[in-house]
């Protein structure tokens, strides 16, 4: 196994606020298998944020959909496994530079706080492309191969 560590954009976050993601071969079962192999999971507030903002366009009860995601959350702050990573000048520094190779705002912050592990797993096209940017950057497809499932 290679991955000991993994930087996730927000799709992979989603599934923690109990939100489906259209990803092609996805199970929450492998999913949830991958999570419990790795020694740390890090993500970024903004992605957080970004889930928020998503769950709340579905169309469910409010309520419902405010108490899935308080649990979500409650979950990944409590767990050491997991490194919420803020905006920090470090970041920002990073992301100066990466915005420049087109990025939209999101995906820049995401992308500048990965270096920090080096990986980023998400299924945006954009970012897939990047070549030789000092970062992995994998979809769920190659990390399950990478991962021996």
């Amino acid at each position: 196994m290679k991955f000991r560590e993994l930087y996730l954009d927000t799709t992979y976050v989603m599934p923690f606020f109990y939100l489906d993601i259209d990803v092609k071969g996805f199970s929450r079962t492998g999913y949830k298998e991958i999570i419990k192999s790795l020694d740390k999971i890090h993500l970024s507030e903004i992605s957080i944020i970004e889930t928020k903002a998503k769950s709340l366009k579905i169309g469910e009860k409010r309520s419902d959909v405010n108490k899935r995601f308080n649990e979500g959350l409650s979950v990944l702050s409590a767990d050491e496994k997991v490194v919420i990573h803020g905006y920090r000048s470090m970041d920002d520094e990073m992301f100066n530079q990466v915005y420049a190779l087109g990025l939209d705002f999101f995906d820049a912050v995401i992308m500048a706080q990965s270096y920090t592990v080096g990986n980023l797993l998400t299924e945006d096209l954009k970012l897939l492309h990047l070549k030789d940017v000092g970062v992995e950057i994998i979809n769920w497809a190659a990390l399950q191969s990478e991962m021996g499932l």
